[in-house]
């Protein structure tokens, strides 16, 4: 996998980190990678840094990308950076319902572990 992905053990908070554009293929290696990471973690929570991501492939690459979210029963997400369309996609699929999870946007990725920190 090319992303970055990561459970902080002091924080007790699941990272992903992108580094390239987001495609739908990516989506199963994450799921692979998470199916490790969460086992026997007391907290569902995720900081995603969306700096280096040019883009979301498709709507196919969002709908799954929900989908896993929801099958790892993550509560809240904090998203670091991101370009203004990004930010605006992910903001209307938290608005509408879209993803089913407390979320938030932040500038570093301590004030987002902060925040994520604060729904215990």
């Amino acid at each position: 996998m090319e992303h970055n992905l990561w459970y902080d053990d002091e924080t007790q908070i699941i990272h992903l980190q992108f580094t390239r554009d987001y495609l739908t293929s990516d989506v199963e290696d994450i799921r692979k990678v998470m199916n490790d990471l969460v086992a026997g973690k007391p907290y569902r929570q995720m900081v995603i840094q969306i700096s280096k991501t040019a883009k979301v492939e498709n709507r196919e690459t969002r709908e799954k990308s929900n989908q896993l979210l929801k099958d790892f029963d993550i509560s809240h997400v904090a998203f670091i950076g991101g370009s203004a369309a990004n930010r605006m996609i992910a903001k209307v699929m938290l608005k509408t319902g879209a993803l089913k999870i407390q979320g938030d946007f932040f500038k570093t990725i301590d004030q987002g572990v902060e925040w994520i920190m604060s729904k215990r």
